[in-house]
Protein backbone atom coordinates (compact mmCIF):
# COMPACT_ATOMS: atom_id res chain seq x y z
CA UNK A 1 0.00 0.00 0.00
CA UNK A 2 1.40 3.24 -1.07
CA UNK A 3 1.71 6.02 1.64
CA UNK A 4 1.85 9.52 0.61
CA UNK A 5 3.08 12.50 2.32
CA UNK A 6 1.52 16.28 0.99
CA UNK A 7 3.63 19.33 1.94
CA UNK A 8 2.00 22.60 1.46
CA UNK A 9 1.77 26.11 3.32
CA UNK A 10 0.61 28.57 0.96
CA UNK A 11 -3.23 29.05 -0.24
CA UNK A 12 -2.30 27.83 -4.06
CA UNK A 13 -0.95 24.61 -2.52
CA UNK A 14 -4.05 23.91 -0.89
CA UNK A 15 -6.30 24.58 -3.95
CA UNK A 16 -4.16 22.24 -6.01
CA UNK A 17 -3.53 19.66 -4.00
CA UNK A 18 -7.01 19.42 -3.22
CA UNK A 19 -8.08 16.77 -6.27
CA UNK A 20 -4.83 15.05 -5.56
CA UNK A 21 -5.46 14.40 -1.83
CA UNK A 22 -9.54 14.33 -2.70
CA UNK A 23 -8.82 11.64 -5.73
CA UNK A 24 -6.61 9.77 -2.72
CA UNK A 25 -9.27 9.37 -0.78
CA UNK A 26 -11.36 7.82 -3.08
CA UNK A 27 -8.95 5.21 -3.73
CA UNK A 28 -8.34 4.62 -0.07
CA UNK A 29 -4.76 5.66 -0.46
CA UNK A 30 -2.80 5.93 3.00
CA UNK A 31 -1.75 9.66 3.12
CA UNK A 32 -0.71 12.22 6.02
CA UNK A 33 -1.01 16.18 5.55
CA UNK A 34 1.82 18.57 6.67
CA UNK A 35 1.23 22.18 7.05
CA UNK A 36 4.16 24.14 7.33
CA UNK A 37 2.90 27.21 8.78
CA UNK A 38 4.16 29.45 5.87
CA UNK A 39 0.62 31.30 5.67
CA UNK A 40 -0.51 30.34 9.01
CA UNK A 41 -3.19 33.66 9.40
CA UNK A 42 -6.44 31.38 9.40
CA UNK A 43 -7.79 33.56 6.32
CA UNK A 44 -4.95 32.48 4.10
CA UNK A 45 -4.86 29.07 5.10
CA UNK A 46 -7.48 26.93 6.95
CA UNK A 47 -10.89 28.52 5.44
CA UNK A 48 -9.93 26.76 2.43
CA UNK A 49 -9.35 23.52 3.90
CA UNK A 50 -13.01 23.83 4.76
CA UNK A 51 -14.27 24.72 2.11
CA UNK A 52 -12.98 22.18 0.07
CA UNK A 53 -13.52 19.65 2.69
CA UNK A 54 -9.90 18.53 2.94
CA UNK A 55 -8.92 17.07 5.77
CA UNK A 56 -7.12 19.21 8.97
CA UNK A 57 -3.26 19.09 8.78
CA UNK A 58 -1.83 16.09 10.27
CA UNK A 59 0.65 18.36 11.70
CA UNK A 60 1.42 22.19 11.33
CA UNK A 61 4.88 22.58 11.73
CA UNK A 62 4.14 26.72 12.96
CA UNK A 63 6.77 27.95 10.84
CA UNK A 64 5.63 31.65 10.89
CA UNK A 65 6.49 34.32 8.34
CA UNK A 66 10.19 35.30 9.01
CA UNK A 67 13.28 35.72 6.85
CA UNK A 68 13.51 33.45 4.33
CA UNK A 69 16.46 31.68 5.04
CA UNK A 70 15.25 31.38 8.93
CA UNK A 71 11.92 30.35 7.33
CA UNK A 72 13.81 27.65 5.46
CA UNK A 73 16.13 26.35 8.27
CA UNK A 74 13.14 25.38 10.67
CA UNK A 75 10.92 23.78 7.82
CA UNK A 76 14.20 21.78 7.63
CA UNK A 77 14.38 20.86 11.05
CA UNK A 78 11.28 20.15 11.70
CA UNK A 79 10.45 18.35 8.17
CA UNK A 80 13.27 16.08 8.26
CA UNK A 81 12.46 14.83 12.07
CA UNK A 82 8.87 14.26 11.03
CA UNK A 83 10.03 12.22 7.94
CA UNK A 84 12.48 10.21 10.00
CA UNK A 85 9.69 9.20 12.00
CA UNK A 86 6.92 8.15 9.53
CA UNK A 87 9.05 7.32 6.94
CA UNK A 88 6.37 7.96 3.99
CA UNK A 89 6.61 6.03 0.35
CA UNK A 90 6.88 9.42 -1.21
CA UNK A 91 6.30 13.02 -0.32
CA UNK A 92 4.55 15.50 -2.52
CA UNK A 93 4.62 18.85 -3.26
CA UNK A 94 2.90 21.57 -5.61
CA UNK A 95 4.68 24.77 -6.60
CA UNK A 96 7.72 26.78 -6.03
CA UNK A 97 7.66 28.55 -2.71
CA UNK A 98 9.82 28.08 0.42
CA UNK A 99 7.45 24.86 1.75
CA UNK A 100 8.67 23.23 -1.60
CA UNK A 101 12.12 23.82 -1.72
CA UNK A 102 12.46 22.53 2.21
CA UNK A 103 9.94 19.53 0.99
CA UNK A 104 12.55 18.67 -2.23
CA UNK A 105 15.67 19.03 0.11
CA UNK A 106 14.71 17.10 2.69
CA UNK A 107 13.46 13.99 1.22
CA UNK A 108 16.54 14.00 -0.95
CA UNK A 109 18.81 14.06 2.42
CA UNK A 110 16.37 11.10 4.30
CA UNK A 111 16.02 9.02 0.66
CA UNK A 112 12.51 9.75 0.65
CA UNK A 113 11.23 9.98 -3.63
CA UNK A 114 10.17 13.41 -3.70
CA UNK A 115 7.53 13.99 -6.47
CA UNK A 116 7.30 17.86 -7.81
CA UNK A 117 4.16 18.65 -9.00
CA UNK A 118 3.91 21.40 -11.59
CA UNK A 119 7.52 20.73 -12.44
CA UNK A 120 9.36 22.57 -14.92
CA UNK A 121 7.93 25.85 -14.97
CA UNK A 122 10.53 28.60 -16.18
CA UNK A 123 10.60 32.62 -16.23
CA UNK A 124 14.59 31.99 -16.20
CA UNK A 125 14.56 35.22 -14.43
CA UNK A 126 17.13 34.49 -11.10
CA UNK A 127 15.64 37.60 -9.23
CA UNK A 128 12.57 36.03 -8.63
CA UNK A 129 13.02 33.60 -5.44
CA UNK A 130 10.11 30.91 -6.43
CA UNK A 131 12.30 30.75 -9.96
CA UNK A 132 15.43 29.62 -7.78
CA UNK A 133 12.54 27.37 -5.68
CA UNK A 134 11.26 25.76 -8.39
CA UNK A 135 14.97 24.99 -10.19
CA UNK A 136 16.26 23.70 -6.93
CA UNK A 137 13.30 21.17 -6.32
CA UNK A 138 13.39 20.59 -9.94
CA UNK A 139 17.22 19.08 -9.31
CA UNK A 140 16.49 17.27 -6.63
CA UNK A 141 13.09 15.36 -7.33
CA UNK A 142 12.76 11.66 -8.14
CA UNK A 143 10.01 12.04 -10.49
CA UNK A 144 8.36 15.09 -12.29
CA UNK A 145 4.75 16.05 -13.10
CA UNK A 146 4.67 19.13 -15.90
CA UNK A 147 1.54 20.89 -16.40
CA UNK A 148 2.56 21.11 -19.93
CA UNK A 149 4.58 20.33 -23.08
CA UNK A 150 6.25 23.64 -22.63
CA UNK A 151 7.49 22.58 -18.77
CA UNK A 152 8.42 19.17 -20.20
CA UNK A 153 10.86 20.30 -22.50
CA UNK A 154 12.42 22.36 -20.22
CA UNK A 155 13.05 19.49 -17.32
CA UNK A 156 14.81 17.79 -20.57
CA UNK A 157 16.84 21.05 -21.76
CA UNK A 158 17.65 20.56 -18.50
CA UNK A 159 19.47 16.85 -18.57
CA UNK A 160 16.90 15.62 -16.68
CA UNK A 161 15.95 11.95 -16.88
CA UNK A 162 12.72 11.38 -19.62
CA UNK A 163 11.70 8.40 -17.98
CA UNK A 164 11.30 11.02 -14.76
CA UNK A 165 9.08 13.21 -16.03
CA UNK A 166 5.69 13.18 -17.44
CA UNK A 167 3.09 15.73 -18.96
CA UNK A 168 0.35 15.00 -16.14
CA UNK A 169 -1.52 18.56 -16.99
CA UNK A 170 -2.17 21.02 -14.08
CA UNK A 171 -4.19 19.75 -11.31
CA UNK A 172 -5.55 23.38 -11.12
CA UNK A 173 -7.85 22.42 -14.05
CA UNK A 174 -9.11 19.94 -11.88
CA UNK A 175 -9.76 21.72 -9.27
CA UNK A 176 -11.84 24.14 -11.88
CA UNK A 177 -13.63 21.06 -12.89
CA UNK A 178 -14.97 19.62 -9.94
CA UNK A 179 -15.63 22.40 -7.91
CA UNK A 180 -17.25 24.33 -10.16
CA UNK A 181 -20.14 21.59 -10.86
CA UNK A 182 -20.78 21.85 -6.66
CA UNK A 183 -20.96 25.95 -7.09
CA UNK A 184 -24.54 25.98 -6.83
CA UNK A 185 -24.88 24.05 -3.81
CA UNK A 186 -21.57 25.28 -2.15
CA UNK A 187 -21.85 28.08 0.71
CA UNK A 188 -20.16 30.86 -1.09
CA UNK A 189 -21.32 33.78 1.53
CA UNK A 190 -18.03 35.58 0.63
CA UNK A 191 -18.72 35.79 -2.97
CA UNK A 192 -22.51 36.76 -2.24
CA UNK A 193 -21.79 39.95 0.19
CA UNK A 194 -18.80 41.16 -2.38
CA UNK A 195 -21.68 40.71 -5.33
CA UNK A 196 -24.14 42.15 -3.41
CA UNK A 197 -21.81 45.28 -2.70
CA UNK A 198 -20.34 45.26 -6.11
CA UNK A 199 -23.61 46.16 -8.45
CA UNK A 200 -22.14 45.98 -11.88
CA UNK A 201 -19.31 44.67 -14.26
CA UNK A 202 -15.99 44.05 -12.45
CA UNK A 203 -12.40 43.30 -12.51
CA UNK A 204 -10.56 41.09 -10.11
CA UNK A 205 -6.94 42.17 -8.88
CA UNK A 206 -4.58 41.07 -6.93
CA UNK A 207 -0.91 42.04 -5.94
CA UNK A 208 1.35 40.29 -3.38
CA UNK A 209 4.66 39.71 -5.10
CA UNK A 210 8.05 41.25 -3.67
CA UNK A 211 9.03 43.37 -6.51
CA UNK A 212 5.44 44.89 -6.48
CA UNK A 213 4.93 45.58 -3.10
CA UNK A 214 7.72 45.75 -1.40
CA UNK A 215 9.14 48.64 -3.78
CA UNK A 216 6.92 51.73 -3.06
CA UNK A 217 7.58 53.47 -6.54
CA UNK A 218 6.05 50.18 -7.96
CA UNK A 219 2.97 50.10 -5.95
CA UNK A 220 2.33 53.73 -6.16
CA UNK A 221 2.77 53.71 -10.20
CA UNK A 222 -0.20 50.68 -9.63
CA UNK A 223 -2.52 52.57 -7.41
CA UNK A 224 -2.33 55.36 -10.03
CA UNK A 225 -3.38 52.88 -12.55
CA UNK A 226 -6.18 52.04 -10.82
CA UNK A 227 -6.96 55.44 -10.29
CA UNK A 228 -6.99 56.02 -13.97
CA UNK A 229 -8.79 52.70 -15.30
CA UNK A 230 -12.70 53.56 -14.80
CA UNK A 231 -13.46 50.82 -17.54
CA UNK A 232 -15.19 48.52 -14.63
CA UNK A 233 -15.45 48.25 -10.79
CA UNK A 234 -12.52 46.99 -9.28
CA UNK A 235 -12.70 44.16 -6.47
CA UNK A 236 -9.34 43.86 -4.74
CA UNK A 237 -7.90 41.23 -3.03
CA UNK A 238 -6.11 42.44 -0.17
CA UNK A 239 -2.85 40.25 0.53
CA UNK A 240 -1.56 40.66 4.08
CA UNK A 241 2.08 41.34 2.86
CA UNK A 242 0.28 44.28 0.29
CA UNK A 243 -1.73 45.64 3.13
CA UNK A 244 1.27 46.06 5.67
CA UNK A 245 2.91 47.95 3.15
CA UNK A 246 0.46 50.57 1.86
CA UNK A 247 0.24 51.08 5.71
CA UNK A 248 4.00 51.35 5.68
CA UNK A 249 4.26 53.38 3.14
CA UNK A 250 1.28 55.47 4.19
CA UNK A 251 -0.18 54.86 0.74
CA UNK A 252 -3.35 53.37 2.01
CA UNK A 253 -5.89 56.33 2.49
CA UNK A 254 -5.25 57.14 -1.01
CA UNK A 255 -5.56 53.31 -2.57
CA UNK A 256 -9.12 53.26 -0.27
CA UNK A 257 -10.08 56.08 -2.07
CA UNK A 258 -9.72 55.01 -5.31
CA UNK A 259 -13.01 55.53 -7.09
CA UNK A 260 -14.86 51.93 -7.98
CA UNK A 261 -12.89 50.15 -5.89
CA UNK A 262 -14.19 47.44 -3.22
CA UNK A 263 -11.42 46.19 -1.06
CA UNK A 264 -11.75 43.05 0.32
CA UNK A 265 -9.56 40.33 2.23
CA UNK A 266 -9.18 36.76 0.88
CA UNK A 267 -11.59 34.60 0.25
CA UNK A 268 -12.44 30.89 0.38
CA UNK A 269 -12.14 29.30 -3.03
CA UNK A 270 -15.42 28.24 -3.66
CA UNK A 271 -16.27 32.14 -2.98
CA UNK A 272 -13.05 33.01 -5.42
CA UNK A 273 -14.31 30.38 -8.27
CA UNK A 274 -18.02 32.48 -7.80
CA UNK A 275 -16.62 35.87 -8.58
CA UNK A 276 -14.74 34.51 -11.53
CA UNK A 277 -16.78 32.87 -13.06
CA UNK A 278 -19.52 35.30 -12.73
CA UNK A 279 -20.83 36.71 -15.74
CA UNK A 280 -20.23 40.18 -14.46
CA UNK A 281 -16.14 39.01 -14.64
CA UNK A 282 -14.49 40.70 -17.48
CA UNK A 283 -11.09 41.18 -16.24
CA UNK A 284 -8.28 39.77 -13.91
CA UNK A 285 -5.81 42.35 -12.95
CA UNK A 286 -2.98 40.42 -10.97
CA UNK A 287 0.78 39.63 -10.14
CA UNK A 288 0.43 35.88 -9.66
CA UNK A 289 0.56 32.92 -11.17
CA UNK A 290 -2.06 30.97 -10.30
CA UNK A 291 -5.05 33.27 -11.44
CA UNK A 292 -3.26 34.06 -14.70
CA UNK A 293 -3.66 30.14 -15.35
CA UNK A 294 -7.22 29.86 -13.80
CA UNK A 295 -7.81 33.01 -16.25
CA UNK A 296 -6.58 31.81 -19.38
CA UNK A 297 -8.76 28.35 -18.38
CA UNK A 298 -11.85 30.29 -17.92
CA UNK A 299 -11.02 32.18 -20.93
CA UNK A 300 -10.88 35.99 -18.85
CA UNK A 301 -8.81 38.58 -20.24
CA UNK A 302 -5.41 38.77 -17.72
CA UNK A 303 -3.07 41.63 -17.18
CA UNK A 304 -0.01 40.40 -14.98
CA UNK A 305 2.25 43.35 -13.81
CA UNK A 306 5.64 41.32 -14.05
CA UNK A 307 8.06 41.53 -16.60
CA UNK A 308 8.45 37.77 -17.60
CA UNK A 309 6.20 34.83 -16.79
CA UNK A 310 6.35 30.94 -16.12
CA UNK A 311 3.41 30.38 -17.84
CA UNK A 312 4.44 31.48 -22.03
CA UNK A 313 1.70 29.25 -23.31
CA UNK A 314 -1.15 31.71 -21.80
CA UNK A 315 0.77 34.82 -23.21
CA UNK A 316 1.34 32.90 -26.39
CA UNK A 317 -2.10 32.17 -26.31
CA UNK A 318 -3.14 35.99 -26.47
CA UNK A 319 -5.04 35.29 -22.99
CA UNK A 320 -2.13 36.91 -20.59
CA UNK A 321 -0.61 40.48 -21.01
CA UNK A 322 2.45 41.14 -19.42
CA UNK A 323 3.28 44.66 -18.41
CA UNK A 324 5.55 46.39 -16.38
CA UNK A 325 4.68 48.24 -13.32
CA UNK A 326 3.97 51.40 -14.88
CA UNK A 327 1.19 53.63 -14.56
CA UNK A 328 0.69 54.65 -18.34
CA UNK A 329 1.86 50.98 -19.43
CA UNK A 330 -0.88 49.36 -17.33
CA UNK A 331 -3.80 51.49 -18.62
CA UNK A 332 -2.72 51.33 -21.96
CA UNK A 333 -2.93 47.60 -22.16
CA UNK A 334 -6.00 47.55 -20.23
CA UNK A 335 -7.63 49.91 -22.99
CA UNK A 336 -6.07 48.13 -26.00
CA UNK A 337 -7.38 44.75 -24.93
CA UNK A 338 -11.03 45.71 -24.32
CA UNK A 339 -11.13 47.57 -27.38
CA UNK A 340 -9.54 45.17 -30.03
CA UNK A 341 -11.86 42.72 -31.42
CA UNK A 342 -9.60 40.19 -32.51
CA UNK A 343 -8.00 39.85 -28.81
CA UNK A 344 -11.40 39.20 -27.90
CA UNK A 345 -11.88 36.64 -31.08
CA UNK A 346 -8.71 35.03 -30.09
CA UNK A 347 -9.42 35.03 -26.58
CA UNK A 348 -12.33 32.77 -27.30
CA UNK A 349 -10.66 30.14 -29.47
CA UNK A 350 -8.13 29.74 -27.13
CA UNK A 351 -7.27 26.21 -26.33
CA UNK A 352 -6.30 25.01 -22.28
CA UNK A 353 -2.61 24.10 -22.68
CA UNK A 354 -2.88 22.57 -19.27
CA UNK A 355 -5.17 19.07 -19.69
CA UNK A 356 -8.51 18.10 -19.54
CA UNK A 357 -9.10 18.37 -15.32
CA UNK A 358 -7.73 14.64 -14.88
CA UNK A 359 -4.41 15.51 -13.90
CA UNK A 360 -4.67 13.99 -10.52
CA UNK A 361 -5.55 10.44 -11.88
CA UNK A 362 -3.06 10.27 -13.95
CA UNK A 363 -0.48 11.57 -11.23
CA UNK A 364 -1.92 8.82 -8.62
CA UNK A 365 -1.82 6.31 -11.53
CA UNK A 366 1.86 7.05 -12.70
CA UNK A 367 2.94 6.92 -8.72
CA UNK A 368 1.67 3.08 -8.27
CA UNK A 369 3.45 2.22 -10.98
CA UNK A 370 6.35 3.96 -10.44
CA UNK A 371 6.68 2.73 -6.76
CA UNK A 372 7.26 -0.86 -7.88
CA UNK A 373 9.52 -0.18 -10.58
CA UNK A 374 13.30 0.91 -10.37
CA UNK A 375 12.42 4.44 -11.01
CA UNK A 376 13.26 5.52 -7.30
CA UNK A 377 16.56 3.74 -7.13
CA UNK A 378 20.37 3.94 -8.07
CA UNK A 379 21.58 1.93 -10.89
CA UNK A 380 23.43 -1.09 -9.66
CA UNK A 381 26.49 -0.54 -12.46
CA UNK A 382 27.54 1.77 -14.83
CA UNK A 383 29.91 2.19 -17.55
CA UNK A 384 30.28 6.28 -17.20
CA UNK A 385 29.43 8.99 -15.20
CA UNK A 386 28.50 12.20 -16.95
CA UNK A 387 26.78 11.52 -20.06
CA UNK A 388 27.75 11.53 -24.10
CA UNK A 389 25.52 12.95 -26.22
CA UNK A 390 25.22 12.59 -29.95
CA UNK A 391 22.71 13.98 -32.90
CA UNK A 392 21.29 11.81 -35.44
CA UNK A 393 18.89 12.10 -38.05
CA UNK A 394 16.08 9.83 -38.51
CA UNK A 395 15.72 8.14 -42.08
CA UNK A 396 12.93 5.81 -41.89
CA UNK A 397 9.82 6.21 -39.16
CA UNK A 398 10.94 4.14 -36.14
CA UNK A 399 9.25 4.08 -32.53
CA UNK A 400 11.57 5.91 -29.56
CA UNK A 401 11.69 2.07 -27.62
CA UNK A 402 12.96 1.16 -30.54
CA UNK A 403 15.60 3.40 -31.38
CA UNK A 404 17.29 3.09 -27.44
CA UNK A 405 17.09 -0.42 -27.76
CA UNK A 406 18.97 -0.56 -30.82
CA UNK A 407 21.48 1.83 -29.73
CA UNK A 408 21.95 0.80 -26.30
CA UNK A 409 20.88 4.89 -25.17
CA UNK A 410 18.16 6.87 -23.82
CA UNK A 411 16.54 9.25 -26.38
CA UNK A 412 16.50 13.14 -24.19
CA UNK A 413 15.47 15.38 -26.74
CA UNK A 414 13.77 15.53 -30.14
CA UNK A 415 13.37 17.61 -32.95
CA UNK A 416 10.80 18.04 -35.22
CA UNK A 417 11.01 18.43 -39.21
CA UNK A 418 10.65 21.85 -38.75
CA UNK A 419 13.53 22.29 -36.09
CA UNK A 420 11.83 23.13 -33.41
CA UNK A 421 11.77 20.70 -29.93
CA UNK A 422 9.09 18.21 -29.57
CA UNK A 423 8.18 16.15 -25.93
CA UNK A 424 9.66 13.16 -27.02
CA UNK A 425 6.76 10.88 -28.75
CA UNK A 426 6.75 7.00 -28.79
CA UNK A 427 7.16 6.62 -32.66
CA UNK A 428 9.79 9.02 -34.41
CA UNK A 429 8.84 10.57 -37.62
CA UNK A 430 11.41 10.67 -40.98
CA UNK A 431 13.22 13.68 -40.82
CA UNK A 432 13.05 13.73 -36.78
CA UNK A 433 16.67 14.81 -35.28
CA UNK A 434 17.19 13.57 -32.11
CA UNK A 435 19.71 13.49 -29.27
CA UNK A 436 20.89 9.89 -27.34
CA UNK A 437 22.57 10.33 -24.38
CA UNK A 438 24.87 6.88 -23.58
Amino acid sequence: MVSISFVLGTRPEIIKLAPLILEAQRRKISFNIIHTGQHYDVEMSEQFLKSLHIPSPDINLEVKSTALHTQLGKMITKLGNYYKKNKPDIVLAVGDTISVLAAALVSNQTDIPFGHIEAGLRSYDNTMPEEINRRIADSVATIHFAPSDKAVLNLLNEGIEPRRVFNTGNTIVDAIRIFSSKLSKAKTSQADKILQEVNGEYSICTIHRVSNVENKENLLEIIQALESFRGYLKIFLLHPRTEKKLHEYKLYDKFKQIEGLYIYKSVNYMSMLKLLTDEKCHLIITDSGGLVEEASILKIPCITIRPNTERPETVEGGVNFLVRPKALEILQTIEHLLSDKEIMKKMKEFSNPYGDGFSSGRILDILEEALTKLIFKSPESYKFGSKSFYLIDIQIPIKTASLEELYGCTVTMVYGTDGEPLPIPKKLGRGYRVKLSL
